[in-house]
């Protein structure tokens, strides 16, 4: 956002001095009258402001437990909210040709791809900033190793084609990973006990330590090859009433710090969309893989942009041992776009998106925060 402009909006709310002798409960009610987006400048007037102006976002905005976030057919951003099961309008101040393809904290990473673009946006304070053009596109998924607040942080991209580019911003330059091809490229990415791990399309789980200054990164490898790269072709290959999709392989960290390879294989028959998942953990100690039977008092929430572990606490509209998947491939092909699968009984349903979305964006699960 233009500060000027930001200024401007900023004095268009203040109006003058008297709107300073407020007292805090007015303003609070004053600024749940008027747009998110608005709301969201009026944080950059003063502290006594922005502490209303956090009091003033209704608690089922996106800041508790994971959101599911849309581009709605009319090319507008929305969170579909899991407690309420309806879908929250958002005034994000970007674009309408933008596209998430990441997320720490509050700030939203936006690809434009026509002018193959990244910037961060926080939907907090409406600040943006700049990323260095990648080498990658289109940008499949982009990793923050914190937020650009902070000294030091470190951007990891995954292009489309499979391949990983890493750079410090501002002034760093993009250093690329090709080990990628021999793994039929990269399809997922996560950072666990600060190391980049890559998720290829053979099942291989690839840990890397990465030195941008010596521009090198030490390979370990977490999990062997699963299954030939032609696997997905050979799984869709099926009969007149049944036909097998590919595998979908995910990397996430859940809430115990631990790494976790979330595998969901979808069948589409004349009337319905079958799923079936596989969740296995990484236990570091024993450095082996363990098949999670159950996930105790929480869920996962799983997608090619983000995936994550929330608590499903009471009221939050989250099912304790549950598969949370959003992609738009299969769940497009009936109406919902959140696929639920029970570890307890292997049963998959679908959560209802009242509103629709439009098919041309991923839906992304985020969890940002306020701070």
């Amino acid at each position: 956002m233009d500060p000027r402009r930001r200024t401007a909006e900023s004095s268009e709310i203040s109006g003058g001095s008297g709107w300073a002798d407020l007292p805090p409960e007015l303003l609070e009610a004053i600024l749940k009258l008027v747009s998110p987006r608005h709301r969201v400048t009026a944080r950059v007037v003063c502290s006594s402001w922005r502490t209303c102006a956090r009091a003033s976002f209704p608690s089922d905005l996106p800041f508790d437990s994971p959101r599911l976030l849309l581009r709605r057919p009319a090319g507008d951003l929305a969170f579909f909210s899991l407690r309420r099961a309806e879908i929250l309008p958002f005034a994000l101040p970007t674009a309408a040709a933008a596209r998430c393809c990441g997320h720490i904290g509050g700030w939203l990473a936006m690809a434009f791809d026509e002018d193959r673009e990244i910037a961060l946006w926080n939907i907090t304070s409406g600040e943006s900033v700049a990323i260095p053009r990648p080498p990658l596109f289109p940008v499949a998924k982009m990793l923050l190793s914190a937020p650009p607040t902070s000294p030091g942080w470190v951007v990891a991209v995954l292009g489309r084609s499979g391949t990983i580019a890493l750079i410090q911003p501002p002034g760093g330059r993009w250093m690329t990973i090709e080990h990628g091809a021999e793994h039929g490229g990269f399809q997922d990415m996560a950072i666990w006990r600060g190391r980049l791990c890559a998720l290829g399309c053979d099942g291989t789980v690839v840990a890397y330590r990465v030195s941008l200054s010596r521009r090198v990164a030490a390979a370990s490898v977490l999990r062997a090859v699963q299954h030939p790269v032609g696997y997905a072709a050979a799984a869709a290959a099926g009969g007149q009433q049944r036909i097998r999709g590919r595998w979908w392989n995910y990397l996430a960290v859940d809430i115990a710090g631990e790494l976790v390879v979330v595998r969901r294989e979808y069948s589409v028959r004349r009337d319905a969309v079958d799923m079936e998942v596989e969740v296995v953990r990484y236990a570091a100690a024993e450095k082996k893989w363990e098949t999670v039977e159950e996930l105790a008092g929480q869920a996962l929430f799983v997608g090619s942009v983000a995936s994550m572990a929330a608590p499903a606490t009471e009221g939050s509209g989250i099912r304790e041992n549950c598969v949370y998947v959003a992609r738009r491939e299969v769940e497009m092909l009936v109406p919902h776009a959140i696929g639920v699968y029970s570890l307890a009984d292997g049963d998959a349903t679908g959560l209802a998106i009242s509103g629709g979305h439009s098919v041309a964006a991923e839906p992304v699960w985020i969890n940002p925060s306020i701070a």
